[in-house]
Order: structure tokens, then C-alpha cells, then sequence
């Protein structure tokens, strides 16, 4: 029953800030009990004591409050569960205390690095406690080597399909402009298409012949996945669709403008082309070329499109903006910086967990990103 009703609280990070509430609430009441004994107000070291069992106390209270509200877990190794809880909120008390010093040391005010320290330590332990506590992602990441096997430099980037909040990010990217025929370009293995599916008709486009049939398996049960088919340039039903999309496909393809010239072929009058592509020349990285990526766009990109787009369609383009700043900041260290040559599991699995937390970046016109959004309208 309870799992039922915390449910409906989606996503885990709200569960995470309604039990943080909660532990705040444990923690004020324990410490005003604690020092209503004379004992905790004698000295020094006795005040430190009783921050330190209001703390423990709060901390095995929400313990239990985290594992069945926030994660909707179960009783199986609680033991094994709570000792991580702990190592996790341990070190997340040790880098609050740090950025608290560090800010200070910097000039900042008190309440400034406060405010600063404990929004560290909030994303910190969320990320702790999904990836090594409650979250089934550890047996994720221990399976890491027979993943890596799968694709190393032929198939579309994408990410992986456990990692389920940032798929759906990514497709909310697109459903805005979705309407009654909609066409998927590149679905790969059909991790875009599974959410936009729940909602919208869908055809689906892949050149692999893998791919194809892995999605004639996925969605076999799916009613609104209308067609799937191989090459677009077989798709001869001109201006009748509403949406065509692709997210992180456009890259791949060492001249993708006869595509897209084709794309706008098959939308209807006031149809919209949408495409999520890799962004900034600067993080082009051995990874990339090894992936089969032609390209990072820009915004001589879009020049280039403008300039091809100019006497074949009437178009206004509605969006050509960067998204996601975190991601590329870690992918400028990973990858460029460490020269790092594949896509470990865990940091997927972290991007997964902290996108709740950074998705509002978007909205800020920070003039940079991992991704670029595409949006074109035909006119």
C-alpha cells in the first residue's frame, strides 16, 4: 500500500526532497532533546558529541524512510544497505564540511556557503545512495565488461537504456512538437521511441538490419508503432507527416543534408523537423572518431544548412540551442582531457541520477552544452 502511494510522487528525487524534509524535522527534534541535557551544554567537546548522535540518530531514521519512500525498496540485505548508507552520508559530511571551508576561505559569505555546501552535499548523497545503496544500478556497473562489447565504434551513440530518467529527458525533448504521424530516424534500438511511444502514433527508421528486427521484437505489442523500416529514402509518403525526428544520428552520416532535404519532403505544411545532435567542435574527441562521428556541430552548422536550405524549402527555424552544460564539461575532462575511449556505465548512471537536479540549466543562455537541439518548421 505504501509503495503504492509514494509512488505517485515520480520521479525518486521529489521523494528525495519530501524525506530530506522529513530528516531535517528527526534531526532539529533529536538535537533539542539532546541539549535539553545539561550534560551537552558543559563543553566544547560535549556540544560536538550531541551534533554528532543528533546526526547518527537522524541518519538511522532516515535510513528506512530512503529505502521504502524514496526508492521503493524491500527488506532484502538491509544490514549490507545500511552500512553503505553510511560510508555515503560519511563522506557527504566530509565534502559539505570542505566546500563549506572552501567558500569561506574564498570570501564568500556565511550563509552564502551554507546554502552552497548543502546543495553539494544533497546532489552528493542522492548520487551515492542511488548508484551504492538502494538502486539495482550496482549490478549495472559490475556488468560493465560484457557491455563494452556491444557496438565499439559502428552503432549510434546513445545512452544506455537503464538509465531511464535521462532517456526521458531526452525524448521530452521532441514531444512538444509530436503530433498525430510521427517518424523516428535512426531508432536504433528503440530507447527514444519506447517513450514517445506512450504517447504518440510512431514510424520507425533504421538502416541495421539488427536494429530493425530488435524493434520488431520490442514493440510487437505496441499499437502505435505504426511501420518499421530500413532506408527513409524508401519512404515515398510525401507531406504527411507531422514530426520527424532524430537524436544523435545526424553525426553518423557524412553528408546529411540529402536527408534532411528528404525529411522536409515528407512533412506536411506546418510540420516540424527535430534533431538532437552532439555540440562543440571543441569536444571532438578520439572517442568520437571512434564511434563513427563525422562531426560536432555549431552554429556554422546551421550556416550550412540555411545556405543548402535556401532555394529547396521554406522553413523558419525555431530552435538551434545547447543543452545539457554538466555533460559537456564531463565529457571535456573524460574524453579530451583523459582521452578516455568508452562510456563507462557508472557515469552514465550518474548523469541519470543528477539530471532532475541540472535540467534547469537548459533554460539558462550559458552559449554552451553537450547536445544542440534542432527544431525547423516547414512552412
Amino acid at each position: 500500500m505504501f509503495i503504492k502511494l509514494f509512488s505517485l510522487f515520480e520521479g525518486k528525487h521529489y521523494r528525495y526532497i519530501l524525506v530530506g524534509f522529513l530528516t531535517f524535522g528527526i534531526n532539529y527534534v533529536a538535537a533539542d532533546l539532546i541539549f535539553s541535557i545539561s550534560f551537552f551544554t558543559s563543553s566544547l567537546f560535549a556540544q560536538n558529541l550531541g551534533n554528532l548522535l543528533a546526526t547518527e540518530i537522524a541518519l538511522i531514521a532516515s535510513f528506512p524512510l530512503h529505502n521504502w519512500i524514496t526508492w521503493l525498496g524491500n527488506s532484502e540485505q538491509l544490514f549490507r544497505k545500511l552500512l553503505r548508507f553510511h560510508a555515503i552520508s560519511f563522506f557527504g559530511i566530509c565534502l559539505r564540511l570542505t566546500v563549506f571551508a572552501l567558500l569561506v576561505y574564498l570570501g564568500f559569505s556565511w550563509t552564502v556557503a551554507t546554502v552552497l555546501s548543502i546543495a553539494v552535499i544533497v546532489l552528493f548523497n542522492f548520487i551515492g545512495f542511488d548508484l551504492f545503496v538502494f538502486s539495482e544500478s550496482a549490478n549495472i556497473i559490475a556488468n560493465e565488461e560484457a557491455y563494452s562489447k556491444e557496438g565499439t565504434g559502428t552503432e549510434v551513440l546513445e545512452t544506455i537504456e537503464e538509465a531511464k530518467t535521462y532517456n526521458r529527458w531526452m525524448a521530452e525533448k521532441v514531444t512538444d512538437y509530436l503530433g498525430a504521424k510521427n517518424l523516428e530516424l535512426g531508432a536504433g534500438k528503440g530507447t527514444i521511441a519506447a517513450f514517445v511511444a506512450e504517447g504518440f502514433p510512431l514510424v520507425l527508421y533504421d538502416l541495421s538490419e539488427s536494429n530493425q528486427n530488435h524493434l520488431k521484437q520490442r514493440f510487437v505489442k505496441q499499437e502505435r508503432v505504426l511501420k518499421i523500416g530500413g532506408d527513409i529514402f524508401h519512404e515515398k509518403d510525401w507531406e504527411s507527416y507531422d514530426c520527424i525526428y532524430s537524436s544523435n544520428v545526424l553525426e553518423h552520416i557524412p553528408d546529411e543534408l540529402p536527408i534532411l532535404d528528404h525529411c522536409l519532403k515528407l512533412l506536411k505544411h506546418g510540420g516540424f523537423f527535430v534533431a538532437i545532435v552532439p555540440a562543440m567542435p571543441l569536444l571532438y574527441s578520439a572517442f568520437d572518431k571512434k564511434i563513427g562521428h563525422f562531426r560536432r556541430y555549431s552554429k556554422k552548422d546551421r550556416a550550412r544548412w540555411e545556405h543548402y536550405l535556401l532555394d529547396r524549402h521554406k522553413v523558419k527555424w525555431l530552435d538551434f540551442s545547447f543543452f545539457n552544460p554538466i555533460g559537456a564539461i564531463g565529457w571535456f575532462l573524460k574524453m579530451k582531457l583523459l582521452s578516455q575511449t568508452n562510456i563507462k556505465k557508472q557515469d552514465a548512471m550518474v548523469m541519470n541520477s543528477i539530471i532532475p537536479f541540472v535540467s534547469w540549466l537548459d533554460f539558462l543562455p550559458l552559449g554552451f552544452g553537450q547536445s544542440i537541439r534542432i527544431v525547423i518548421k516547414k512552412l
